[in-house]
C-alpha cells in the first residue's frame, strides 16, 4: 500500500481511513502480509506513535543521490525508513536523514502545494532505492507481489517501483485507486529520472482491457495523458479502482477516457465502528450523561448532555485531532473553550474537511429555513481546518449569525466526536461531489439517518426513503439545492421528534407530523409513530450487512486477482514481441 496519509499515523481526511481500514482487514481477515508506505510527516518523532507502532530505524538502509532541477542544478537527498507494525500491518515511514531532505519528508503538514510535490518525489526515490536494497541484500522474499497506490500522490512511487522490479524480471501488478480526482498536471521532467526517478524506457500498457501499444514513458505522459498525473496512473496501472461504481463510471472514466475500460472496478470503503463499545466508553467518560432516575441513558439524554455541557470541555488544553485548533470560532470563550448551547433541541450533525466540495456553506445557508420551522434545532459541525483562510473566515461569519443554533468545532476531539454521533438526530451530507463518503457510514452505524446529495457514492450508501419507503436510511436531494436540503432536514427531524415523543409517552404526534414537508415521508410517519426507530435500525443494518471493512477486503481481493491476470497477459505479449 502506498499512500500520502493513514489513520493513526497522519490523517487529513477519508483517504487515511480507507488505507488503514483496508490494510487491517486484508492483514487480519484475509491473512495477507500487508505493508503501508508513506512519508513520515514527522510522526516518527512523536513518542506516543513510536510506542504504539513500535517504530524502529532501519539502520542498514539509506537512500541517497541527487535530483536534477529544470535549471540543471543538483539537489542532494539522504533518506531513511522507520518501520513499525500495528493490527498485523507493517508500516514504513520515509524520513529525512539530513536537513534538506527532512525539511520535506518530515514536515508535519500533510497537504501543502510545495511540500506535497516534494514529498511525492522523495517518497518515490526512497521506495525505488528500498526495492533495489532488498534485491541486493538477497531479501527478494520481502518484495511485494502487488503494489496498491492510493490517489495521485503515490503514482510516481508506484510506477517507479514497478519499473525497477520489472527490469529485474520481477512482475508486480500495479493497482491504482482514485479516491478523489484533482486534475493535477505536471511537466514530464517532474516524473522523469531527473526528478522522481522514472526511466524513459519503452512500455506496453493495456489501454482498454484488450489492446496494447508500445510507447516510451515520456510519450505516455506527454502525448497520451497530456501531463495529467491521474491519467498517467490509470494508463500505466494494470488495474484501476475507485471507491464507488457511480464515481468510477460518471467521474473517473469521463476524465481519463476509455483507457480504463476492461481493467477497472470499484472497492467500497467500510466502517467498523461498534456503537455498543462507543456508548459504553462515553458513559464511562461522561458520567453526567446518566439520568437521575435510572442508569439507562437514552439518546435524548446524551444529546442534552452533549449540547449543554460536553462541548464546553473542548478547550485550549483539549486533545484536538486533525490540526492545530483555530481561534475565534463561533461562541468561543476567552479561555479557548466552546460555549455550550443554552438548551437542548433536535440535533443536525455534519463532519468532514472544510472545503467547497463538502458543502458546509450550503448547510449553513439552510439553517434559517430549518429553524423557521423547528426553532430549537441545533447544528454541530466538526470540520477539519483548511489552509484557505478566506473559506475559513466566510464559514465562521455565516455560523456567527446563529449563536443559539450553530457551533463549529475545528478538528476532532475524539470522545466528543463519537458522543455527537450517538446523540444526533439527523446527519447532513450536502456535498457538491462525493466519491464515497465514509462519514455517511459512521453516521448510519450510530443510527443517524442521512440527508445527502444525490452524487457519487452517497447514492450507493444511502437508501432514499422516497424510493425505498420504510426500508430507507435517509433522503437524497439535488446538489446545491438549499431549499430541498432544508425541507428534507425538517422532514427527518420531525420524524425523529415523533419517535422521541412516543418513547417518552407524550402524545403530540399529530400536530408534529403536519410539519413534515415531504408528503411521502409524512404519510409514512402518520401510519407509524415509531418510524424514526425503524429508520435508525435500517441505518445500522445497512452498514453491518454491506459496508464493513471485511466486505471491502473481499472486493479488493477480486480486483487484485484481475490485476494479476492482466499483468501476466501484458508480459506475455511483450515477450512474444521480443521473440
Amino acid at each position: 500500500m502506498l499512500s500520502q496519509e493513514c489513520a493513526g499515523l497522519a490523517q487529513a481526511g477519508g483517504l487515511g481511513e480507507a488505507v488503514a481500514g483496508l490494510s487491517k482487514t486484508l492483514a487480519l481477515d484475509s491473512k495477507l502480509d500487508v505493508s503501508v508506505f508513506l512519508p513520515s510527516h514527522g510522526r516518527h518523532s512523536d513518542p506516543s506513535i513510536r510506542e504504539s507502532y513500535g517504530l524502529r530505524d532501519l539502520a542498514t538502509f539509506i537512500a541517497q543521490g541527487h535530483r536534477t532541477g529544470v535549471n540543471g542544478s543538483w539537489y542532494n537527498y539522504l533518506a531513511g525508513i522507520e518501520k513499525g507494525s500495528r493490527n498485523g500491518v507493517s508500516y514504513f515511514l520515509a524520513k529525512g536523514l539530513d536537513q534538506a531532505t527532512s525539511k520535506w519528508l518530515d514536515d508535519p503538514v500533510i497537504y501543502d502545494h510545495e511540500t506535497t510535490f516534494e514529498k511525492m518525489s522523495l517518497l518515490a526515490r526512497t521506495l525505488g532505492s528500498y526495492a533495489e536494497y532488498l534485491i541486493s541484500m538477497g531479501r527478494a522474499r520481502e518484495l511485494p507481489d502487488l503494489i496498491h497506490a492510493h490517489d495521485w500522490h503515490t503514482v510516481p512511487a508506484g510506477v517507479l517501483v514497478k519499473q525497477r522490479l520489472q527490469e529485474r524480471d520481477v512482475v508486480v501488478p500495479l493497482v491504482f485507486t482514485v479516491h478523489l480526482l484533482s486534475g493535477v498536471t505536471l511537466p514530464w521532467h517532474y516524473a522523469s529520472e531527473d526528478w522522481c526517478g522514472i526511466r524513459d524506457i519503452s512500455y506496453s500498457p493495456r489501454t482498454d482491457g484488450k489492446k496494447t501499444s508500445t510507447l516510451k514513458y515520456s510519450q505516455i505522459w506527454q502525448n497520451v495523458c497530456r501531463n495529467s498525473l491521474e491519467k498517467f496512473g490509470c494508463y500505466t496501472a494494470d488495474y484501476v479502482t475507485s471507491v464507488s461504481h457511480t464515481y468510477l463510471t460518471n467521474d473517473v472514466r469521463n476524465y481519463v477516457g476509455d483507457m480504463i475500460r476492461g481493467k477497472s472496478g470499484h472497492i467500497y470503503n467500510g466502517c467498523d465502528w461498534n456503537p455498543a463499545d462507543i456508548e459504553s466508553a462515553n458513559l464511562t467518560e461522561f458520567e453526567g450523561i446518566r439520568p437521575r432516575l435510572d442508569g439507562a441513558a437514552k439518546r435524548w439524554d446524551m444529546r442534552e448532555y452533549l449540547l449543554t455541557k460536553a462541548i464546553s470541555k473542548i478547550g485550549k488544553d483539549s486533545e484536538i485531532e486533525g490540526s492545530s485548533r483555530l481561534r475565534d470560532g463561533p461562541r468561543e470563550k476567552e479561555d479557548g473553550s466552546i460555549e455550550p448551547f443554552q438548551s437542548d433541541g433536535p440535533l443536525v450533525l455534519m463532519t468532514g474537511r472544510l472545503s467547497p466540495q463538502k458543502g458546509a456553506d450550503l448547510l449553513l445557508d439552510a439553517v434559517s429555513r430549518v429553524c423557521g420551522v423547528i426553532p430549537k434545532t441545533k447544528f454541530l459541525l466538526f470540520l477539519l481546518p483548511s489552509n484557505d483562510s478566506d473559506l475559513t473566515k466566510t464559514t465562521l461569519m455565516k455560523a456567527a449569525r446563529y449563536p443559539y443554533n450553530v457551533r463549529v468545532i475545528f478538528g476532532r476531539h475524539p470522545s466528543i466526536y463519537l458522543l455527537s454521533h450517538l446523540a444526533a438526530d439527523v446527519y447532513a451530507m450536502p456535498s457538491r461531489s462525493e466519491p464515497f463518503g465514509i462519514s455517511a457510514l459512521e453516521a448510519m452505524i450510530t443510527g443517524n439517518p442521512v440527508v445527502g446529495t444525490s452524487v457519487g457514492g452517497i447514492t450507493e450508501t444511502v437508501l432514499d426513503l422516497l424510493t425505498n419507503g420504510e426500508s430507507g436510511t435517509g433522503i437524497l436531494v439535488p446538489p446545491e439545492n438549499v431549499t430541498k436540503l432544508a425541507e428534507s432536514l425538517v422532514s427527518l427531524l420531525t420524524v425523529m421528534q415523533l419517535d422521541e415523543l412516543s418513547q417518552q409517552g407524550k402524545e403530540d404526534g399529530e400536530r408534529a407530523s403536519r410539519k413534515i414537508p415531504s408528503e411521502p415521508v409524512g404519510r409514512m410517519a402518520s401510519k407509524n409513530r415509531n418510524l424514526g426507530s425503524k429508520i435508525r435500525q435500517n441505518c445500522r443494518d445497512r452498514v453491518l450487512k454491506k459496508f464493513r471493512w471485511t466486505n471491502a477486503g473481499k472486493m479488493a481481493l477480486t480486483r487484485y486477482s484481475a490485476a494479476r491476470l492482466l499483468a501476466a497477459k501484458t508480459i506475455q505479449k511483450q515477450l512474444r514481441r521480443t521473440n
